[in-house]
């Protein structure tokens, strides 16, 4: 009886610990090795450094056409509307502080006739014209960040300017949790198998 117990434990420790590690070595390959290495009769390659272009160009893809596109912050642009408190800010920084701190330091000359009066006249034209254009003005930032921003290939540039060990360190932080209930689910099976392995040798011995 103590030998069956004892085979028993022995059988399901062996299950846990195979499906444990066939899952943990899975999710380490996908990984690792990041470069090609040959064997005899095989080669073996970590399978994201192995795909990588093509792994990115498909998240590119989907983030694009799936989460956001260049569309979607046109079509957001266009519904916000401009405040007159955001068009003060916007002028107080590029104005004021232009002004002030370029314009009128080189050309001391000129503080004799822009004061804070002439500044806010300044100001006050300016956001006049941006009230009465907001529209045409939304319309030609769209149209010039259509022609110029490439979601998928700015996309594209920031994955590929991070390495293997960077890209394996993100997927790890943020998948850490599920990564470690595969192994575990993996160690579990494991022992279940063996479990029903053993159950199944009794029940041979008996025929």
């Amino acid at each position: 009886m103590n030998n069956f117990i004892i085979q028993f434990i022995m059988m399901v420790t062996v299950g846990i610990l195979i499906g444990w590690f066939t899952n943990y070595l899975a999710i380490k390959l996908l990984f690792r090795p990041y470069r090609e290495m040959n064997f005899i009769f095989f080669k073996i390659q970590g399978l994201i450094p192995k795909r990588r272009d093509e792994i990115s160009e498909n998240i590119s893809e989907v983030v694009e056409k799936e989460l956001i596109s260049i569309d979607d912050i046109a079509e957001k642009f266009k519904n916000s509307e401009f405040s007159e408190k955001m068009i003060d800010e916007l002028l107080d920084n590029i104005i004021s502080e232009k002004l002030q701190n370029s314009i009128l330091e080189k050309n001391p000359f000129l503080k004799m006739f822009i004061n804070d009066s002439m500044m806010e006249k300044i100001k006050g034209y300016f956001k006049k014209t941006i009230f009465e254009n907001r529209e045409k003005i939304i319309s030609e930032i769209i149209r010039i960040a259509k022609e110029k921003i490439d979601f998928k290939e700015i996309m594209l540039e920031k994955m590929k300017n991070f390495s293997l060990n960077e890209i394996e360190e993100i997927i790890l932080r943020v998948s850490k949790r599920e990564l470690k209930h595969i192994e575990i689910i993996g160690g579990v099976l494991g022992g279940i198998i063996a479990v029903f392995q053993f159950f199944l040798m009794l029940f041979l011995k008996q025929i």
